[in-house]
């Protein structure tokens, strides 16, 4: 598989971070953790040392963890949902609810959604361990997205909620 195609997580590889179902070998682990949608081949190479990314590239899509990002998609405008959004979406659909799931989905819809100016609310997103938790890390991105003007900010918190663990 060639290195200049921008791969991008699937539901399965958002999931694979989450929960390590398929225990997969640290490099191949790292590398997922690196595809964010938007660095091609090329980029992850320079990120990642002894690793044939070309190959292990392959083997997640072979996988089903990652898939390339369409071509209309690789760079979208502030306005609009990122493409790796939607992978996430058929997660939150199918009714699996997990406090890391939503956890993750929000640290990631955040960093690509304001691109910088997401660190305040990074590490509380890190330390949230609860639905209470979660939910007032949501109102702190919610209203930094306002601040910068994100205007996709329902879709985001639709897709949480749905991926956020009912109270109990």
């Amino acid at each position: 598989m060639q290195q200049d195609w921008i791969p991008c997580k699937t539901a399965a590889g958002v999931e694979e971070i989450a929960i390590r179902s398929r225990r997969l070998p640290p490099r191949l682990r790292t590398l997922l953790i690196l595809v964010d949608g938007r660095r091609d081949g090329q980029q992850l190479a320079k990120l990642v040392e002894d690793i044939s990314v070309g190959e292990a590239l392959a083997e997640l899509a072979g996988l089903g963890l990652i898939s390339p990002v369409p071509q209309t998609s690789q760079h979208p405008p502030n306005g609009m949902e990122p493409a790796s959004r939607a992978s996430v979406a058929r997660v939150a659909g199918g009714g699996r609810r997990s406090l890391a799931l939503a956890r993750f989905y929000l640290l990631d819809a955040m960093e690509q959604s304001l691109r910088t100016g997401d660190a305040p609310v990074r590490e509380h997103l890190r330390k949230a361990t609860t639905r209470a938790e979660l939910l007032e890390a949501f109102e702190m991105c919610r209203a930094i997205a306002a601040e910068v003007g994100v205007a996709h900010v329902a879709s985001i918190e639709t897709r949480f909620m749905g991926m956020l663990p009912d109270e109990g």
